[in-house]
């Protein structure tokens, strides 16, 4: 532990000790100017000539290093030390006024009792002592707030407000963009920099402008200089992000990036600038794609997307668009959402066919394949929300088991060479409906590659949480910050597995394209994030504080939730790409599968809601031979390997 901490005492140390270096040349220049001040003040007061003052000077020599101390211990109490002077505001001015009237009210009252109570002679005049302390404020302030005189003078044209920034990073990139900063709209005023706070060494100005060291001291420079954005402009890992995030909890400040550090130094300053998002903070690599296997996959031929018009399916049609020759189809239950995700596929330049079609209507799929003839398709229909499917187990069963068994076997029929199917890590030693069905989806295609399927390619994905899909957890609690909260976290323990978007798709397209048949990838979702630090770290990215303005209210956990998701229940088998693996199962028995999604078909088609869950429960789990309940009027054993 003590090793830990010396470089921060090292690092402290070097910023106390250029800050007392500072001040001290900072109160020999004040010394001089107090000095000064007095003997301008004698001889203002016998300006009619110096030869009426000459009693005085010897008394003035006598007293001049207490009134210069009294003036330097009151710079001191009133805090007139320790600042960027170039950035000061009107709090920092009343600083240096109070003092030099604090001072020049002791030195007056101390003459005024050593004169009358001790009979000491006055040495100087009083008025001397009222004008050598204006002079000193005068002479102080000067020194002080010329550069800022200089800078009001240069702005007093410019009739757009003006933002004030401090800028995260000491680099290239960080230079240009202070350079620059007067040339953004709303022009910015760049106060200065901080250093990542790794120990190192680095020089006190850049590019004329003070640099700080470490993210710790940033709330005080907010509250001290009246910072309105921090900007990141450097490599930062999200682990140095979300310690920004928690460091700037008390104060109200607009947190910034440069994602695209290459387009700053390209000129593009404005463009390369945007608010910090959740998902600059999610512990999590970053994602890198080999297209040339994927666009194997996909160049010039027809591509069908079920759940089209949802968060993954949508995604996944927009990035199949953007390869040479495509054609895609776009199917979905809901026209609203087919019609509200055409605008974004058209930003593309191209757009897909909509397909209005339900997976559960076996003959109206086999119609679509026929009609369409798809060559791949990617399996992004389904029922995904846990606790309504507790409540409707037969609906998760008819859309997530019954629909991909549709769509497999339309697929089959038709002979598609690469089949994929969106999976998640629900589905591992699942305690919901809707993990469960997902896992005997997973069956279902591992049970599809065999001989019967005319050569095609299936296989499954699976991966945790995306950031911002429909129903998911940002959106609802961005929902609930908006309308004052409380926002609702089930329990402090839960955590998951995030991901954004569109780096899922990109990792499900090249797993799809890796794919020898059979296989159940899993992404690389890097480290899992307790729900209660992301609700927090959404609050302080609203520029609030958790707790004072808006408040996060233990709910408790919902029916079929656990508090931590897996992505496999066994060990994890390298893949040819780093970020994705393939879980280790065994393969279920083609004939025992059949036979009980048969009969979740006819339980869930009459309503047998207990018997549903109970039958997907046990043969998602089943690794040993399965009995199926009494209560469902039947009794089967079969055996799955």
């Amino acid at each position: 532990m003590g090793d830990m901490s010396t470089p921060h005492w090292r690092r402290a140390l070097a910023q106390n000790a250029a800050r007392v270096r500072a001040d001290v040349s900072f109160a020999l220049i004040d010394a001089f100017i107090i000095a000064m001040a007095y003997v301008f003040g004698l001889v203002a007061r016998f300006a009619e000539g110096l030869d009426a003052s000459a009693e005085w000077w010897p008394g003035l020599w006598r007293v001049l290093p207490m009134v210069v101390l009294i003036h330097l211990l009151a710079n001191v109490i009133f805090g007139a030390y320790g600042h960027v002077w170039e950035y000061a505001s009107v709090a920092e001015a009343m600083r240096v006024a109070f003092a030099a009237v604090a001072a020049g009210t002791v030195v007056f009252s101390t003459l005024v009792i050593a004169r009358d109570a001790f009979n000491v002679d006055q040495p100087i005049p009083m008025g001397v002592v009222l004008t050598g302390a204006m002079f000193a404020l005068l002479g102080m302030g000067a020194v002080r707030f010329r550069s800022r005189m200089f800078s009001l003078k240069k702005m007093s044209g410019v009739n757009a407000p003006s933002v004030r920034a401090l800028i995260v990073g000491v680099g290239r990139p960080a230079a240009v963009l202070a350079r620059q900063a007067p040339e953004l709209k709303p022009v910015t005023d760049v106060v200065g920099f901080v250093t990542l706070a790794d120990g190192t060494r680095h020089a006190r100005r850049l590019v004329g402008l003070p640099v700080w060291s470490g993210l710790d001291l940033i709330p005080d420079l907010v509250d001290t200089y009246d910072i309105d954005q921090v900007i990141v402009a450097t490599e930062a890992p999200d682990s140095t992000l979300r310690a920004l995030v928690d460091a700037c909890v008390s104060v109200d400040v607009a947190l910034r990036i440069v994602p695209d550090l290459n387009a700053l130094l390209t000129g593009h300053v404005a463009e390369a600038i945007r608010n910090i998002e959740v998902a600059d903070l999610l512990p999590r690599p970053t994602v890198h794609t080999d297209l040339s296997p994927v666009a194997d996959m996909l160049e010039g031929r027809r591509i069908m997307v079920t759940g089209a018009g949802g968060s993954i399916g949508s995604e996944i049609v927009k990035q199949c668009l953007q390869f040479a020759g495509t054609t895609v189809f776009a199917l979905d239950n809901d026209e609203t959402h087919l019609h509200d995700a055409m605008p974004e596929w058209m930003v593309t330049g191209r757009t897909p066919t909509p397909v209005l079609c339900d997976v559960r209507d076996a003959s109206g799929v086999s119609n679509a394949f026929e009609r369409y003839r798809p060559e791949v398709v990617f399996h992004a229909a389904a029922h995904k929300h846990v606790p309504i499917l507790e409540e409707c187990p037969e609906e998760a069963v008819k859309t997530n088991v019954t629909g991909t068994e549709n769509v497999v076997r339309a697929a089959r029929k038709l002979g598609v060479r690469r089949f994929v199917l969106i999976s998640t890590d629900k589905a591992v030693d699942p305690s919901s409906v809707m993990g469960a069905t997902k896992r005997i989806a997973e069956m279902l295609i591992q049970s599809a590659c065999d001989g019967e399927s005319s050569g095609g390619i299936y296989s499954a994905v699976r991966f945790g949480n995306v950031l911002g899909s429909r129903g998911s957890v940002v959106p609802t609690f961005m929902r609930q910050i908006e309308s004052g909260g409380p926002v609702t976290v089930t329990d402090p323990r839960m955590s998951r597995y995030f991901m954004t978007i569109p780096e899922a798709v990109q990792l499900v397209l090249q797993a799809g394209a890796m794919a020898s048949g059979g296989e159940v990838f899993v992404l690389d979702m890097g480290e899992p994030v307790k729900i209660i630090d992301l609700a927090s770290r959404l609050i302080r990215l609203s520029g609030m504080v958790p707790g004072r303005d808006v408040d996060i209210e233990i709910v408790g956990m919902r029916p079929g939730e656990k508090l931590e998701e897996t992505l496999s229940a066994g060990p994890l088998v390298p893949s040819a790409h780093p970020q994705i693996n393939k879980a280790s199962l065994g393969e279920p028995d083609k004939v025992a599968l059949n036979h009980y999604l048969h009969l979740l078909r006819d339980l869930a088609d009459s309503g047998e809601r207990h018997a549903v869950a109970e039958i997907v429960h046990s043969v998602a789990r089943s690794a040993q031979p399965i009995v199926v309940a009494e209560s469902t009027g039947l009794r089967d054993v079969a055996t799955w390997s």
